[in-house]
C-alpha cells in the first residue's frame, strides 16, 4: 500500500474509535455541565465556518454586493429558516432561490 492509503485507513480507525469510545455501553463515560454546555456549539460553529467563506469570500475578494447570487440565496434561505422549521423545505427553497438568482442575474 502507498502511503497515502495507510494515512486514510489510520485516520479511518482514529475516527472510529474516538466516536465508538461515546457510544459503546462497555465503558462508563459521561461529561459533566460546562462541557456538555461547551459542545453545544460545535455543530454551528462548524456549519458556520463551512457557510460563510461560501457566501461572503469569492476569488479571494469579499462579495460586493446584492448581485451574488450566493448572498441572495444566503438571506432567502436565513429567512425562511426563521420563519419554519422543516429542514428540507428550507434547503429546497434555498437551492431554488440559488438557481432562481443565478439565472435572474444572467450568471448561469
Amino acid at each position: 500500500m502507498t502511503t497515502s492509503w495507510w494515512t486514510i485507513f489510520l485516520m479511518a480507525a482514529i475516527t472510529f474509535y474516538c466516536r465508538y469510545l461515546f457510544f459503546t455501553t462497555a465503558i462508563s463515560f459521561s461529561l459533566k455541565g460546562p462541557i456538555k454546555r461547551m459542545l453545544q456549539y460545535t455543530a454551528p460553529s462548524v456549519l458556520t465556518a463551512m457557510w460563510v467563506p461560501i457566501i461572503f469570500i469569492h476569488d479571494g475578494n469579499l462579495t460586493s454586493g446584492l448581485d451574488d447570487p450566493f448572498l441572495l440565496a444566503g438571506i432567502v434561505t436565513v429567512v425562511m429558516s426563521v420563519v419554519t422549521r422543516h429542514t428540507l423545505l428550507v434547503v429546497g427553497v434555498g437551492i431554488g432561490s440559488f438557481v432562481l438568482a443565478r439565472m435572474l442575474l444572467g450568471q448561469g
